[in-house]
């Protein structure tokens, strides 16, 4: 055995070729690319028989091709055992005309394969469906999302990764469009044997878009933002998010004079972006430190702009802010005016509070605050994940009872890895949110200043998770 393979026995790449893959949002250029890295990364030449795998979708014939180039072969039926890799590639589900029932039986059609497959696949080795969300003149459906949550009860979700297709210079630019060309890359491991005798569930209903005076589709798609150094005191707060991504969003979905709310304001990041782009701006806060740090922010903001307010225009409303040191499930009952635009990023379960994290022990190191609180009310205290989320859709719910009919909502969040487990935090809060409001196309803040760490190597894969889902909601009017 050589030294490469006795190193890495997941697949026959080195650590540089391993590292280029960790990353968990990319560009790329063709589909022959797209699918190469993949058959790369996940099969392993066993020294004696070929790697083999399925391709199921229309590039056959690029495919095979691949295949013949990587010393592998594409399997064609489900009694072929020992499969190595798994691509159920649906990249053409968006077609011209294509109706929202078409789409399901595509999705039921395409997890009757995984349960045809999936006892044949080798254990603790992959399968990756390529899908987008689907986004036509007359509905949206996050198709992707709904696929993956019933993939997930057959094989265990181990991770996704976020793509698209990249156009001249598109690098250079810190925000834009992809011309809804993003699509997931979604990864799945045989691990055991799972419940092959399952019925789809339909996780998400047809969203009908609601017309409305904002246009979301102007809204650019992949945001890399770089936050700014924090100050000495804002380093007190564990998971800050910056006041550059707040201020698409409030530019987006509301006009100068409106109302802005964030249920968990943290050290004032929501508020902030609302005074300087002359919004009001309002929320709760748990922590009173972290209360004192976001008045006392807003207050530097404030003050000046009152000088400014006749120029704002004579039919709004008196520039103002209001955080209160509340927990927010009491949000209804503190006396804030009705809400235009919600948009908050919740804690991301009790996170912080796991031990031996990279971000914690520096922390640490400093002295510095490692969770939210040790409040009991703290969301970021709960251990038990079902509990986590029904707390935190109380809460929003709470905050929808004080806002306009037609507002809408931003909530950013992200999947959570823990413990091994992947949970599609995301995914599982868009679907109870979607119940009672429209969900609107998903935007990414993409995070491209962290260092890639080789999760994984040598025994399975692991991505470096560097983006975060900007869920959008309207309600209904």
């Amino acid at each position: 055995m050589s030294k490469q393979e006795f190193e890495n026995r997941f697949n026959d790449l080195g650590s540089k070729e391993y590292l280029k893959f960790q990353k968990s949002w990319f560009y790329f250029s063709d589909k022959e690319n797209l699918f190469r890295e993949n058959i790369r990364f996940f099969t392993k030449y066993d020294g004696c028989n070929p790697k083999r795998i399925v391709y199921i979708g229309k590039e056959v014939d690029l495919v095979k091709k691949i295949c013949q180039e990587e010393n592998c072969i594409m399997v064609d039926s489900p009694k072929d055992a020992d499969i190595q890799f798994i691509i159920i590639d649906l990249l053409d589900i968006i077609e011209s005309n294509v109706c929202f029932d078409v789409i399901q039986n595509r999705l039921k059609d395409t997890f009757k394969h995984v349960q045809d497959y999936a006892k044949h696949i080798q254990d603790r080795r992959f399968l990756s469906v390529f899908i987008p969300n689907i986004e036509t003149d007359q509905f949206f459906f996050p198709a992707a999302w709904d696929l993956a949550l019933n993939i997930a009860r057959i094989l265990e979700l181990k991770d996704e990764r976020i793509g698209c297709i990249k156009h001249e210079s598109s690098y250079d630019y810190e925000h834009f469009n992809t011309d809804r060309s993003t699509f997931y890359c979604l990864y799945f491991r045989k691990k055991g044997d799972g419940d092959l005798a399952l019925e789809y569930k339909e996780h998400y209903r047809k969203n009908d878009f609601i017309k409305s005076p904002v246009d979301h589709t102007t809204m650019h798609q992949w945001n890399i933002i770089k936050p700014k150094p924090r100050s000495k005191t804002l380093l007190l707060h564990p998971a800050k998010y910056p006041e550059e991504l707040m201020e698409l969003f409030i530019k987006q979905f509301t006009n100068e004079g409106d109302a802005v709310l964030d249920p968990m304001s943290g050290t004032g990041s929501t508020q902030v972006a609302s005074l300087m782009l002359k919004r009001r701006a309002y929320g709760t806060e748990l922590s009173e430190m972290f209360a004192d740090i976001a008045r006392n922010r807003c207050k530097t903001i404030y003050e000046p702009l009152q000088l400014e307010i006749p120029g704002i225009s004579e039919k709004t409303e008196k520039l103002d802010f209001k955080i209160v040191c509340a927990d927010a499930r009491s949000i209804d009952q503190l006396g804030f005016p009705e809400i235009d635009y919600l948009v908050t990023s919740p804690p991301y379960w009790d996170m912080l509070n796991m031990k031996g994290a990279e971000n914690q022990m520096n922390r640490k190191k400093k002295g510095l605050q490692l969770n939210y609180s040790d409040d009991s009310h703290d969301l970021g205290n709960i251990s038990e994940y079902s509990m986590f989320i029904d707390e935190l859709v109380e809460i929003y719910n709470k905050a929808i009872s004080i806002m306009k009919p037609g507002a809408y909502l931003t909530i950013i969040v992200k999947n959570i890895k823990k413990s091994g487990v992947n949970y599609p935090f995301a995914w599982d809060l868009s679907s109870i949110m979607g119940k009672s409001l429209l969900i609107l196309p998903e935007v990414f803040w993409l995070q491209d200043d962290l260092s890639i760490a080789p999760y994984g190597y040598g025994n399975t894969w692991v991505s470096n998770t560097f983006h975060q889902y900007c869920l959008n909601f309207q309600i209904p009017r």
